[in-house]
């Protein structure tokens, strides 16, 4: 699978988890500015992010930013199924996010990326206590007839310019191709 190059995502190294919290934690930092180093919400997320990307085989952990947002931390990885996904794997997994249990989903909403393949995106927003809420957004690019889903999670603590960062979000979920060999988010 390949992605492209986006102008707002900026990956960070995979080397360890200390070496991806403090990684992002740098770049939050400079995106925002050096008070919010003060903010421990900006480190607590880091290391969230980074200990779950690590536990889970990440293959893309980065920070998106765009100039009207504070920035948020992205995370992809490719999940393999076990069978083949058929031609409603979108339409089921749409479904199954919309009546699920999941009393944070916002809205579910599908769609084609320009290659063709269809999109799940799932929206939550975190309304909690904890320096690490706000708002998070899944989009499922699913293989068609194929086994791959690349999935991407993008979690803003703050919420500020969400609709700016959804849409470097989409930049990158749409330049998804499965037919490219070569991935930086192999698992």
């Amino acid at each position: 699978m390949k992605l492209a190059a986006i102008p707002g995502i900026t990956p960070v190294s995979m080397h360890s988890v200390d070496a991806t919290a403090t990684a992002l934690t740098e770049l939050l930092v400079s995106v925002r500015g050096p008070e919010s180093a003060h903010d421990p919400g900006v480190a607590l997320a880091a290391r969230d992010a980074a200990e779950l990307a690590h536990e889970n085989g990440a293959g893309l952990v980065a920070v998106a930013s765009h100039a009207q947002a504070d920035p948020a931390i992205l995370v992809g990885m490719v999940v393999t199924a076990d069978t083949p996904l058929g031609p409603d794997a979108a339409a089921e997994l749409a479904h199954h996010l919309s009546d699920g249990d999941g009393q944070d989903i916002r809205e579910v909403t599908s769609s084609t990326t320009t290659r063709g393949y269809p999109v799940v995106i799932a929206e939550r927003i975190l309304l909690s206590a904890a320096p690490t809420a706000g708002a998070q957004l899944q989009a499922v690019v699913i293989e068609p007839d194929g086994r791959r889903m690349a999935v991407f999670t993008l979690h803003s603590t703050t919420g500020r310019g969400w609709l700016e960062l959804a849409t470097v979000l989409g930049q990158l979920v749409s330049s998804v191709d499965f037919a490219e060999s070569v991935s930086s988010l192999s698992r």
